[in-house]
């Protein structure tokens, strides 16, 4: 019986022993039969299928994993996506997007109703402002306090037909008031004289050159002229200027540093001939 265990042992392990066919063989046979469960045998040099199951379960683990981190980075990439937007190929995420937004209209609401700054670009107000001087124009005097006055400079877009606009559709001139509606208006003799009295101007260059002949400033309007008389394209030539075409009044100059601070108020000026200034050579023609 011993010998038939050993026997038995010496057997591959996908097969079983049954011991009751062990008597019935006379040369000590024993009969064998599979085992289902087992699909290979170690002695052919291959693995069990219980050797394999723990790789294919690695396996199975690792493409879960794959599978988990690739999903993260979809997920990930559509957030990502769902912040930003492109523009000009340039990718600009909602908050930026949002700053911006504020920051232009905080600077236009500024602009539109509070004050804006502008460039000289002739001498026609000169010697105020030179060429290239930069001033500040406040929009709120007009709009809460008092109508134009003469003796303020004011910035505004001139009548019909009357200069020419820039690339951006910016026409706007720059020149100080000198009459209100129901004024009368006449130059002669190199003096400005408004309801018949001369008006005191100490901010002008020259003594108008020209004549203009007695008018009266409609309701409405202002009549406007630049410190400069012989060389300004203004109210002395296209007429009396609709009070809307103003945008606001010239308060400040901050450019360049040597001139920075306010401008002088001129709206208290006497009503005097005006002290005949020195001579000054003559300057191109200016609008």
């Amino acid at each position: 019986m011993n010998m038939y265990r050993l026997a038995a042992r010496n057997v591959c392990p996908s097969v079983r022993v049954t011991t009751r066919s062990v008597a019935r063989i006379p040369h000590l046979a024993v009969r064998v039969a599979p085992r289902p469960q087992l699909h290979l045998c170690r002695a052919n040099g291959t693995n069990t299928g219980a050797e394999e199951a723990p790789k294919l379960k690695a396996q199975e683990a690792n493409q879960q994993q794959q599978d988990q981190q690739q999903q993260e980075q979809q997920q990930q990439q559509q957030q990502d996506n769902d912040g930003y937007f492109k523009f000009l190929g340039l990718r600009i995420s909602k908050d930026d997007l949002l700053t911006i937004t504020l920051a232009l209209a905080i600077s236009y609401g500024i602009r539109w109703f509070i004050a804006e700054p502008r460039f000289i670009p002739s001498l026609s107000m000169y010697p105020t402002f030179d060429v290239g001087d930069r001033l500040i124009a406040e929009k709120l005097t007009y709009r809460f306090s008092r109508p134009p006055a003469p003796g303020d400079v004011v910035i505004f877009h001139p009548v019909e037909g009357v200069g020419s606009k820039d690339l951006f559709g910016d026409n706007v001139f720059i020149k100080r008031v000198v009459a209100v509606e129901g004024d009368t208006v006449e130059v002669h003799d190199g003096t400005l004289f408004v309801n018949g009295q001369p008006r005191s101007e100490p901010f002008i260059y020259q003594k108008p050159a020209y004549t203009l002949g007695k008018l009266v400033v409609p309701p409405g309007d202002v009549f406007c002229l630049g410190d400069n008389r012989n060389n300004s394209y203004d109210s002395h030539v296209w007429g009396p200027l609709p009070r809307e075409n103003i945008l606001g009044r010239a308060v400040f100059k901050y450019w360049p540093v040597t001139k920075i601070g306010p401008l002088p108020d001129y709206t208290s000026t006497a009503a005097a001939p005006a002290a005949a200034p020195a001579a000054a050579p003559e300057l191109a023609a200016q609008q």
